[in-house]
């Protein structure tokens, strides 16, 4: 029996097609509060890690802002007044469409940058880290929505006791903070941003689509339509997904399951779903010249890379094989997704990156944790909350939340089904678990309803714990480097030197392996060095990048000019700097045109590689360096503070060579080889101390 002054809610309390309930004013002040309180604790780990445990709110995942200037690419194309980019401005990511060059990342975040750019180009691949954030300030707003919208779904007037808001604070704190939107924010580029904003508006489309089935309105209508179009020019994927619910709702209306009141919604219901997925079809089609799906063979990264290559002609050209199902499945729901090691930061992702199952060719595969081991109590509560909602006899009016769990679910049939596994699309697996646990949690209070108060603190102590160990689980994942080109140099010494610290203190000092070369591949999270110190790496136990040089010396082939352009130049002049390997050969050159136009290119037989258009001042001198280390064999070269990642030379080992520099017009421009002692190497040095392996 219920306790003194609760009130309790029957299953057929509420029919299909009344009002929406409402609940007193002091629940939901409570309820606002939690939200809030659960949002500023939330933000603390979100904006640490975003900006990279500073005050750096323009931070991009590098220092060139290469793969985080896309979106902007892409806006001053539309302020132009058409789709296609700059030719090469988009590097291996371009679609090449009739010699024309096309994103296929969805226009919304250029959209939202257009007022923006309309007045300066100062913050010009500068805006992803605010995007994302403002993405996950919109995903904050949308969940608190939602889950005060279920819970009045579900529970309908019973006040909301301290014990429950509290829990939902927690639960709330946990997608926010506790999920892979850190993931997402430890790398602020385009791949990052993308899925940020397709979290956000999907989460806000299925807010949106609950509420129409709930009460359908003109207004509710509206911002159906609106929400799926946003979330479709975000991602078409997950955006295609909110589609199928609004079109499952449309047909539920007209069937009569909402009520003989709410069948005339349907059209307007199914309008809400198909004028979305028509502007999305005449996007792709524009671009692309199909409705759907992207033609893979005109990528430019499949035309350089063999493997992309093989991988689409093992499967008859398709990059979606519901073969690569049982790889999927595997790699983001294995019950093993995380490891612990006694190496800061003590949780961390798989060794070495997911398997194929059943001897499919997968494309592109990476160390990817799971969504059971990573997010454990948002998995906990979606399957409770999956059964809640689909059980026989469903409380109050939860059976209105199975459209919008089956477009959530629809979400994830992408990711399942492509072949590409990366962690970063665990969040397609979001917007379900965000319903699904918010289901699960009311039905959990429901259940609690007159027990105890040791009871119902129990309740709030595990979820509290299981949100505990998500947070620092997902803080650890993020703050572990997975990729080369954002952790090598600076950063990547500040980790070492703190996991040789934090080492240092607890009384296990990091170890290093000693070798005379670098081997093909090693489990990840490993250091190695090279000779007596010529280098130290670290392996990021990846296929295609394994290593990151945290220092080099004697391993690496860097070479140091100086440029100084006086006047504008004619011509384009093309400038060898240094070649590597014998024949065939790799060689980087730079090329100068107009007034201070300036880029790198690699010519090499396997893997030619072109930088993108930059731009020097005239009269002011500039450090150019070529790097091509002997470990790895990776190429890079910089303009000032700038780092241009060109590839890798196919010579092993590389044998490197300078070239004579020209004696140009010193009128126009002037440049000369700086001679600088080799780099210092004390990280290594004091890791070698006292190691006789």
């Amino acid at each position: 029996m219920p306790g003194p002054g609760t009130a309790t809610l029957e299953p057929q309390a509420i029919q299909p097609g009344s009002a929406p309930s409402t609940a007193a004013s002091p629940d939901r002040r409570r309820f606002t509060n939690s939200a809030l309180i659960a949002v500023g604790i939330a933000a603390v780990p979100y904006l640490w890690v975003l900006w990279d445990g500073g005050l750096d709110p323009l931070r991009t995942a590098w220092r060139s802002r290469q793969f985080s200037n896309f979106y902007e690419i892409q806006a001053r194309a539309l302020f132009h007044g058409h789709w296609w980019v700059p030719k090469g401005s988009l590097g291996i990511e371009a679609f090449v469409i009739d010699g024309r060059d096309y994103t296929y990342f969805g226009p919304f975040p250029a959209l939202l940058r257009m007022p923006i750019m309309a007045v300066t180009d100062a913050l010009d691949g500068r805006l992803t880290a605010p995007s994302m954030l403002l993405a996950w300030a919109v995903t904050a707003l949308f969940v608190s929505l939602l889950a005060w919208r279920v819970r009045l779904l579900m529970r309908g007037p019973v006040p909301l006791g301290r014990a429950e808001a509290a829990s939902f604070a927690v639960v709330l704190a946990t997608i926010l903070s506790g999920s892979t939107l850190l993931h997402l924010a430890a790398m602020p580029w385009v791949y990052h941003e993308d899925l940020a904003w397709s979290v956000a508006l999907t989460t806000g489309a299925l807010f949106a689509l609950l509420g129409v089935l709930e009460h359908p309105t003109k207004r509710r209508v509206i911002a159906l339509g609106a929400l799926i179009s946003a979330a479709t020019l975000a991602r078409s994927a997950t955006g295609w997904a909110c589609v199928i619910g609004a079109m499952l709702a449309a047909a539920w209306f007209a069937s009569g399951r909402g009520g003989d009141a709410n069948r005339r919604w349907w059209r307007a219901t199914l309008a809400a779903g198909l004028v979305p997925l028509a502007i999305g079809c005449a996007l792709t089609w524009v671009k692309f010249g199909v409705p759907f799906g992207l033609p893979m063979n005109a990528q430019v990264f499949t035309k350089i890379n063999q493997h992309r290559r093989e991988f689409l002609a093992a499967n008859g050209g398709r990059y979606f094989n519901p073969e690569f199902v049982p790889s999927t499945l595997l790699a983001y729901l294995r019950p093993d997704g995380l490891r612990f090691t006694s190496v800061f930061p003590f949780i961390t992702l798989p060794a070495a990156p997911a398997r194929a199952v059943g001897g499919v060719v997968l494309d592109q595969v990476y160390r990817t944790t799971s969504v059971p081991s990573s997010m454990p109590l948002l998995f906990l509560l979606s399957a409770w909350g999956a059964i809640t909602a689909f059980r026989p006899r469903p409380v109050g009016r939860v059976r209105l939340t199975r459209i919008p769990l089956l477009a959530a679910g629809a979400c994830i049939t992408g990711v399942l089904v492509w072949g590409y596994i990366a962690n970063r699309f665990l969040a397609d697996f979001l917007p379900l678990l965000v319903l699904a646990s918010l289901i699960g949690l009311c039905d959990v209070w429901r259940r609690l309803e007159g027990r105890s108060r040791r009871v119902r603190s129990t309740a709030v102590a595990i979820v509290a714990a299981l949100a505990v160990f998500g947070m620092v689980a997902n803080l650890a994942a993020a703050s572990t480097p997975t990729e080369r080109i954002a952790w090598e140099g600076a950063r990547l010494r500040s980790f070492i030197k703190t996991q040789q610290s934090v080492g240092d203190l607890i009384g296990k000092p990091l170890k290093v392996e000693r070798v005379d070369r670098l081997p093909p591949l090693a489990p990840a999270d490993r250091l190695f060095v090279v000779g007596n110190c010529a280098g130290l790496y670290y392996s990021l136990g990846d296929f295609d990048h394994p290593w990151a040089a945290v220092e080099r010396a004697t391993t690496t082939g860097e070479f140091d000019f100086s440029l100084t352009v006086h006047r504008r130049l004619p011509d384009r002049v093309t400038i060898p700097l240094v070649t590597a390997g014998d024949d065939p050969s790799t060689t980087v050159s730079m090329q100068l045109e107009g007034a201070g136009r300036i880029r790198f290119r690699e010519n090499d037989r396997h893997l030619p590689s072109l930088g993108k258009w930059g731009h020097v001042k005239l009269g002011r001198r500039y450090q150019v360096m070529v790097n091509i280390d002997t470990g790895t064999h990776e190429v890079s070269a910089s303009l000032g503070r700038f780092p241009v990642f060109l590839g890798w030379t196919s010579a092993a080992p590389p044998r490197v060579v300078v070239h004579t520099l020209p004696e140009p017009d010193a009128a126009t421009f002037s440049m000369r080889e700086q001679r600088r002692p080799p780099p210092k190497t004390p990280i290594c040095r004091s890791l070698v101390r006292g190691t006789t392996n």
